[in-house]
């Protein structure tokens, strides 16, 4: 009977070893041997589990360190990276006499299928870009870095300029060809450390400027404008939600300021405690906008410029957007 089950046990697929009380292998079958590569003994002789630990140290069979391999066999479970890519699950059951029944199951193809699932979940479909789940993740992850080594950490957002009127106008499939093309020319031109994400609809969030080159959608050259809000690291925000919020807001800024700019949150960096504040003027010509700006500036003596944003046409003609910080009112 015992002839039989060993010869069964020979058939399996997956690797099993049977240690006596002295972790002496007293049977190895044909799986195991060909996944640790171990030649087959001598006649007469035997393997000792130090034999096969050494064995695939030497060879280079796995990246676990040997104590980690002998840890597995205290722990009864775990998993075992192979140096060809192969993930094996161990496991080691204590036998009634003090002896060692040890599984060694391949499931690489499992681990692999696993990781693709989770990488497709944490992607836009479109795009295939990380959807805004895996932004936010990655984003907080980098915040907390950037907290702790005292580091610059900026965030932009970018929305497409009319693009409801887009869609009507073309149809959502090429709608959908326009916002793949947006989504390509971010990735291309991004850095690999930058954090890039389609957060819903025409919104993205990326560390890049705005770019106004045509895209090729159903045969024809479009042209579409994008608005993009910058938000960097400062007191009083302590998390990377506050941030993609002010970053927020300052896309809606850009929005409602005419749209086809970029407008920063000129506050100080968190290296500062001072914060700043801004005002826009309109008019229909920029001499008149820039005026406007100059008489307000004129009439605060408690006010001090620290930053003229890039003037950009708007609704109403043209803006131009001060940035400054107010001291106290003298007594």
């Amino acid at each position: 009977m015992a002839s039989v089950l060993l010869s069964a046990f020979d058939e399996v697929d997956y690797g099993l070893v049977v240690l006596d009380e002295e972790f002496r292998a007293q049977f190895i079958n044909r799986a195991f041997h060909r996944i640790w590569d171990l030649p087959v003994p001598p006649a007469g002789t035997t393997y000792n589990f130090a034999d096969i630990v050494d064995h695939g140290r030497r060879t280079g069979i796995y990246l676990t360190p040997p104590a980690s391999v002998q840890d597995y066999v205290r722990q009864r479970k775990g998993r075992l990276r192979l140096s060809d890519g192969r993930i094996l699950k161990f496991k080691c059951k204590v036998l009634p006499e003090g002896g060692r029944l040890m599984t060694f199951d391949d499931i690489s193809g499992f681990v692999r299928a696993a990781e693709q699932l989770r990488e497709l979940a944490a992607l836009d479909d479109l795009t295939k870009l990380p959807n805004r789940r895996r932004f936010l993740e990655s984003l907080e992850k980098e915040f907390a870095r950037a907290r702790r080594y005292d580091r610059q950490l900026s965030v932009l957002m970018i929305d497409v300029d009319h693009f409801k009127q887009f869609n009507d106008q073309h149809g959502h499939s090429v709608g959908d060809e326009v916002l793949r093309a947006l989504a390509d020319r971010i990735h291309g031109v991004s850095r690999q450390t930058d954090l890039l994400g389609r957060l819903g609809g025409d919104e993205f969030a990326v560390a890049l400027l705005q770019s106004d080159k045509p895209f090729e959608a159903a045969g024809s050259r479009l042209w579409l404008t994008v608005s993009v809000g910058v938000a960097a690291r400062r007191p009083p925000i302590d998390n990377a939600a506050e941030l993609l919020r002010l970053a927020d807001q300052v896309l809606y800024s850009a929005k409602s300021g005419g749209r086809n700019q970029v407008i920063a949150d000129m506050g100080p960096t968190f290296r500062h405690q001072e914060m700043n504040e801004q005002k826009s003027f309109f008019g229909p010509t920029l001499e008149v906008a820039r005026s406007a700006a100059d008489e307000w500036m004129s009439t605060r003596s408690n006010v001090k410029l620290t930053h003229t944003a890039e003037v950009a046409p708007s609704d109403t003609g043209w803006m131009v957007t001060v940035f400054f910080q107010t001291a106290p009112e003298p007594s």
